[in-house]
């Protein structure tokens, strides 16, 4: 019974931290500033909150299927984010630009 416990608390355990590592952090939201230099987006997600995103050389921009720089991104873009976090630090792993709708003519 006792080894019958414990080997479900250690399946319990791998599921878990399995689930674990495959959660991401994700939000979309109009770009307020890029700094090319500093390697670093910010992002309003909210009425009153900006989060600012780091920018590795492992992190992928893209737009549409096609890849693009951290250059490539304007402020007033919208863009979806997906990021890990380390304390206060949220490392974007990718970023999508996503398309202005277009406009339709009345």
């Amino acid at each position: 019974m006792k080894k019958a416990m414990l080997l479900l608390v250690a399946v319990a355990l791998v599921l878990g931290f399995s689930a674990m590592a495959v959660y991401a952090n994700e939000k979309t939201g109009p770009v307020k500033s890029v700094n090319v230099e500093k390697k670093t987006l910010v992002v309003t997600t909210g009425p009153t909150r900006d989060l600012t995103f780091t920018i590795t050389d492992k992190t992928k921009i893209l737009l549409g299927d096609k890849e693009k720089t951290l250059a490539d991104i304007k402020v007033g873009d919208k863009v979806d984010v997906i990021y890990d976090n380390a304390g206060e630090t949220r490392t974007a792993t990718k970023i999508t630009i996503l398309p202005v709708p277009e406009k339709k003519d009345k």
